[in-house]
């Protein structure tokens, strides 16, 4: 099956070359996508049709606040002489965006749904035997059925990272704590996923894929749906980086329609993806031990007004507090809170100036923190938002910088703040292409229009 690159030691070594290099070039021709589902959309399994737009977009801002309760050290500490303990930085929550993959072969092929999350280690689901697992409505997978599984065995040529896992019985096994005390623990796995691939539903299979395999899984809010996770973080382990093999050259890219959208948009992988119109890039800050994408954001202008923030104000620090990254699961950007202050009296200025009226946002039933009176008559009052990056400029559209709720009239700054770190939120990302290259350590980004990234 296309996917495994194989290296031969032979006599022949011209065939063997010729061998290695019609293989690699098969997994360029490669075409992997998946469908980007968005929570709150018809296609969601956990789609709610009684909720109206606003009440959706607090629902998300929910689900995307209790992503970062704390901001802390990542900590690996070996338990006993058993497991290893990744204790994350994030607390597991429900993502704004889910996969749907096919895991294994033959009669153990099944079909789950997965929260995609760009900031982890290891994609996993629950698999059988279940010890202390949640409900889920897909069944859990059953290691027995599928042909094609294998447990890591601590013998590989590549045996456990000893950062995040540890060796018993000669399989490697692992323990993920998150802060709110939930948990999985299972053994790391290699199966086959199917993905979509530019060929109407046919799936695309690549074969070997490390995943967590989780027997024991605590996750106080997640039930019925989803199946697991999906990571997409710069580990190794992570589906971003497993793929460079298999056709997705190390990049992977996603356009996000604006919020309340019923467009379809697709994760796309190597040579499936295409950037269109003036192409922006930006590197990626790689820091140890953790899986985000940190980007260097130095200023930030309202309209034609750059702001002048001091140098280093979205800098990382020594204690590993600040910094910028960008973050699909995060939905609407956060500021560190000296600078969400600052945008924040330049927009109250500016409104001013136009004689909008200022209301106080728990009145309309929003978290968000700075609300006007809104008239269709002001959209050509709004202005925009420019990101001044390392090398490059991100400019964000005014209906990506504000919420209108037009049942009640209002609108409001759809960004928070945050006492120790800055993020590019996903309501914030709409209608612009972001291509991730975890090879190159780049970031590339193009204004696109995300509801015509329909076909896979």
């Amino acid at each position: 099956m296309a996917g495994f690159i194989y290296s031969h030691v032979t006599f022949l070594p011209l065939i063997s070359i010729l061998l290695l290099s019609s293989e690699a070039v098969e997994a360029l021709k490669r075409i992997l996508s998946f469908e980007l589902i968005y929570r709150h959309s018809p296609r969601s399994p956990v789609y709610n049709p009684n909720l109206t737009d606003s009440q959706r977009f607090e629902e998300s801002l929910r689900l995307s606040e209790n992503r970062f309760l704390q901001l802390n050290n990542v900590e690996s500490k070996l338990v006993g002489h058993e497991t290893t303990t990744i204790r994350s930085h994030v607390i597991i929550y429900e993502a704004l965006y889910m996969v749907f993959v096919t895991i294994g072969t033959g009669n153990g092929s099944i079909g789950y749904h997965l929260d995609l999350d760009t900031g982890s280690y290891l994609t996993w689901t629950q698999c059988k035997p279940c010890i202390n697992c949640y409900v889920q409505n897909e069944p859990y997978f059953d290691p027995l059925q599928s042909p094609s599984f294998v447990d890591v065995s601590c013998s590989d040529q590549n045996p456990c990272p000893q950062r995040y896992y540890h060796c018993i019985n000669n399989r490697c096994h692992y323990q993920i704590s998150y802060i709110d005390g939930s948990h999985t623990i299972g053994t790391l796995s290699k199966d086959t996923f199917g993905f979509h691939s530019n060929h109407g539903d046919h799936l695309e299979f690549v074969e070997g894929l490390v995943f967590g395999c989780s027997h024991d899984t605590h996750f106080g809010n997640y039930d019925g749906y989803p199946s697991g996770l999906m990571a997409l973080g710069l580990s190794e382990e992570s589906f971003a980086r497993q793929l460079i093999n298999h056709g997705s050259q190390g990049r992977f890219s996603y356009c996000l329609p604006p919020i309340g959208s019923k467009s379809i948009s697709f994760l796309r992988f190597g040579s499936n993806i295409v950037q269109r119109g003036p192409v922006q890039t930006t590197p990626i800050v790689p820091i140890q031990g953790v899986c985000f994408y940190y980007i260097t954001l130095n200023d930030i202008s309202v309209g034609n007004k750059r702001l002048g923030f001091e140098p280093g104000m979205f800098a990382r620090k020594p204690n590993r507090s600040g910094g910028f990254f960008v973050d699909s699961g995060t939905f609407v950007t956060h500021l560190i809170t000296p600078a969400f202050e600052q945008v924040k009296k330049v927009l109250r200025g500016y409104f001013r100036h136009k004689k909008l009226v200022e209301v106080d946002p728990q009145r309309y039933e929003t978290n968000l923190k700075l609300c006007w009176l809104f008239q269709p008559s002001y959209e050509s009052l709004m202005p925009s938002m420019t990101l001044h990056l390392q090398g490059a400029q991100m400019h964000i559209m005014w209906r990506e910088l504000f919420l209108i709720t037009w049942e009640k009239g209002v609108f409001c700054f759809a960004m928070l703040p945050r006492d120790n770190s800055s993020i590019l939120g996903a309501y914030q990302q709409a209608n612009t292409r972001f291509t991730f290259d975890v090879v190159q350590s780049q970031l590339a980004f193009n204004p696109e229009n995300c509801e015509h990234d329909s076909q896979p």
